[in-house]
């Protein structure tokens, strides 16, 4: 069994499927990274942390100080829209209250 979520950041999980990261490093050439900061419903957000990790769909998971809970890295296919996964994959997660998407575009 993995351990629950810390109080530092997410639990390490290797995931089965190449590019979501975790300990498998996504191809650059064809993924596109992005952030999202969560705001979660008061006292849900290890819930909401541990619900993303369970999904499979994060490369790292952050508890924060201030106006959003969580940070939340994401990596997505080149062509897949950032709209549409967080929308239909991430706002799904029960006890997400609001979020704001920070997408990237170059890494130095």
């Amino acid at each position: 069994m993995v351990p629950k979520l810390g109080v530092r950041g997410a639990r390490n999980k290797s995931l089965k499927r190449p590019g979501l990261s975790g300990h498998l490093p996504p191809r650059r050439d064809r993924m596109t990274p992005f952030f999202v900061l969560i705001k979660a419903q008061l006292g849900r957000a290890y819930e909401v942390a541990n619900a993303l990790a369970d999904a499979e769909i994060a490369s790292e998971i952050y508890s924060t100080a201030g106006d959003y809970d969580l940070l939340v890295k994401f990596y997505v296919d080149r062509d897949t829209d950032i709209g549409h996964f967080v929308n239909e994959k991430v706002h799904a997660v029960p006890g997400i209250l609001d979020t704001k998407t920070i997408i990237t575009f170059k890494a130095f």
